[in-house]
């Protein structure tokens, strides 16, 4: 009896971490509420400000007022804070404190102080101190770079795969290294040269670059050496790109837009440039230069292939040449052909990259359609049960591993219990069996850039719509999600006449948005109620022709299980307008992981064909080798070219004797 009671005991305190650990997962999730969208308008912002006595001055992305919290600090007394002009989000780079426009609002609007906007006033201060006592530390512990003699220089560029210039020491100055010389520290500095962050780079793992301190509000730049400062900046996805231009004395300022992501925090960092240069790939960029005021941006074309400056340097192409040389990026409702041949040019020369970012768990999907392209609306549909949800939720798992920023909006299921599905995908294991391993398994999964959209219940699509372009301002999407169209829409409250023009409606915004945005838009259908034994089609899709009509790619699940005795469930590119290729995946799911990726096989297992044809090959007689006379003897045949497997030689001998003896 003991015995059993002990078992229970632990089982109990097992579902009670289990549901602790779940329960500090789900308040970890990334989620985007009605209460995060602005309902100000910058008319709105500018109005209040100016009653208030403020006086406004009109930027290109924020409005620069002065800053009521570090005012009454006679140091800080020509201090500013930047209200963003889309999100009334405001930042004082002097006293470090930033927040939504509610805060700064109701600051503006009160003479006296309350205890929440306080108490939040000294979290910030609080942090930033913080972050100022830990970056003194690390200057303590490190070296910078100039300190450095040129074989110690030239050994540590080697190692990160650096560029190499005499000057680079110069262009780095700022950048810390640790004893060991297998760490470097970028800091980042907001728009009064303060630092606010720091990049950490290993080598060895230059592709996982982690941040600390507040990271977001800065930007990492330095200017060529005997370069005079101008009011221009150029933009760039790696620092190996600024290290090229700063060798070819490229003016201006010279910034790491590390990922190409600017959340609005950052933006009055580059505020004082009137002129920026964009030069990485396109579809990155073109969300940059939305953001930044396409008025002010040019953007470097593609030259022969080469989109970045690390791959034009390479050519030996001139780099200052192809900066002064940059295009606008404004947009034109109206062109010609002549503005747009750069952009075939591109698509011609590189068709890797216009093909989209590839899929790693699903090749054969890849092989289709080719990859994930921005702009884009995907429909997928398939039969009640088939695991609609499950199969995109992977998908799009892994396009955020490659830093595909995701927005979910699921309605048909609790995002705990998506984010869940997710988690034990990126984990590949079951979690309940596993619970040593969660909290590693959670804390890797929450630096996805994965977003969740908190609705409950039923939204209009005005509303949704707002949520949307809100997230994909704030945190830089490219990936939108939603679970599915029906159930957003409310189906069951409508009349039969409505239903479909909603839902046509409904599409519509989508398309519009895809385009407009630049962002790849994915939606999960129901089917209409056909058959089993039929095949779904495009024409299976619910509502009107719409769906069909303005997807860009139709995926169709077909779940042939219950239907045949060896039926098999697969997945059906039914549409596919970039190139027009159409075929299936097939499906075979794995319960502990909730996967559908193709598994691997393990080295050393060939295929049993393979295994036999080896074996005929190296135990048979080559008919070559022998012809029939007429009197019924065999005779060797002379070739030239020699059998290239030894083993066919020692077979041949081998049976030649057997056969002269027999004669």
């Amino acid at each position: 009896m003991l015995h059993y009671t002990r078992v229970f005991k632990h089982s109990s305190i097992r579902n009670l971490i289990s549901v602790y650990n779940c329960e500090c997962f789900q308040r970890k999730i990334h989620n985007v509420g009605l209460n995060d969208i602005p309902k100000i308008t910058v008319t709105d912002i500018r109005k209040l400000l100016r009653q208030k006595g403020f006086a406004v001055q009109d930027g290109h992305t924020a409005l620069t007022t002065k800053c009521s919290i570090c005012s009454a600090d006679e140091k800080c007394a020509d201090s500013k804070v930047y209200v963003n002009k889309t999100t009334g989000y405001f930042l004082c780079p002097k006293c470090n404190v930033h927040g939504d426009w509610n805060i700064l609002e109701r600051l503006v609007k009160k003479a006296k102080v309350e205890a929440t906007i306080k108490d939040f006033i000294d979290q910030c201060q609080k942090k930033t101190e913080e972050f100022q006592k830990d970056w003194q530390t690390l200057v303590n512990d490190t070296k910078s770079l100039c300190k450095l003699n040129e074989t110690e220089l030239l050994d540590l560029f080697r190692l990160f795969e650096f560029p190499f210039t005499p000057e680079a020491n110069k262009v780095l100055t700022d950048v810390r290294v640790s004893p060991d010389h297998t760490v470097l520290y970028f800091p980042l500095k907001n728009s009064l040269d303060k630092v606010v962050g720091y990049r950490k780079v290993q080598a060895g793992k230059e592709d996982e670059v982690e941040s600390f301190g507040l990271h977001t509000a800065g930007l990492f730049s330095c200017r060529a050496p005997k370069v005079a400062r101008s009011d221009q900046a150029v933009l760039v996805p790696t620092i190996q790109d600024v290290l090229h231009l700063a060798a070819h004395k490229i003016p201006g300022t010279l910034v790491w837009l590390s990922n190409c992501s600017l959340p609005p925090i950052v933006l009055p960092t580059l505020e004082n440039y009137q002129k920026l240069c964009l030069w990485g790939d396109w579809d990155n960029m073109r969300a940059v230069a939305e953001k930044l005021g396409e008025e002010r941006c040019r953007f470097v074309r593609p030259t022969d292939g080469l989109v970045t400056a690390t791959e034009a340097a390479a050519a030996n192409l001139p780099l200052k040449s192809l900066v002064s040389e940059a295009k606008p990026a404004a947009h034109r409702s109206i062109t010609t052909f002549a503005a747009l041949r750069d952009d075939v040019y591109f698509e011609v020369t590189n068709v890797d990259k216009v093909r989209g970012i590839k899929w790693r768990r699903f090749p054969a999907l890849t092989r289709l359609l080719g990859g994930h392209r921005r702009g884009e609306l995907t429909v997928l549909t398939g039969p009640t049960g088939c695991g609609k949800t499950t199969l995109c939720a992977e998908m799009s798992l892994d396009l955020a591993q490659q830093g595909v920023n995701t927005l979910w909006g699921s309605f048909e299921i609790r995002n705990s219990r998506l984010a869940r599905t997710m988690l034990q995908q990126f984990a590949g294991v079951p979690l309940e069996q596993n619970l040593q391993d969660f909290d590693h398994h959670a804390d890797e999964f929450e630096k996805l850039p994965i977003y969740y959209l908190a609705f409950h219940g039923q939204q209009p699509i005005k509303v949704v719509m707002e949520a949307v372009e809100h997230a994909r301002y704030m945190h830089d999407i490219s990936h939108v999600v939603v679970d599915n169209v029906q159930f957003m829409l409310g189906l069951g409250e409508e009349r039969d006449g409505d239903r479909y023009h909603r839902q046509d409606a409904v599409i519509a915004a989508f398309r519009t948005f895809a385009t407009a945005r630049h962002c790849h838009v994915t939606l999960v259908m129901h089917p209409r109620k056909e058959r089993e034994s039929e095949d779904l089609s495009t024409s299976s899709i619910f509502g009107s022709a719409k769906a069909s009509q303005e997807a860009d790619n139709v995926l169709i699940i077909q779940d042939k299980r219950l239907t045949a005795v060896r039926g098999k469930k697969y997945l059906q590119v039914a549409k596919n307008r970039y190139s027009g290729e159409l075929g299936i995946v097939p499906l075979d799911f794995d319960k502990d992981a909730l996967s559908y990726q193709a598994k691997k096989k393990k080295k050393g297992q060939d295929e049993p064909d393979k295994l036999l044809n080896q074996c005929f090959q190296d135990y048979s007689v080559d008919e070559r080798a022998y012809i029939d006379d007429f009197d019924g003897k065999l005779t060797k045949r002379d070739f030239s070219k020699k059998s290239q497997n030894p083993r066919n030689k020692d077979n041949s001998s081998f049976l030649s004797d057997v056969l002269n003896s027999n004669r």
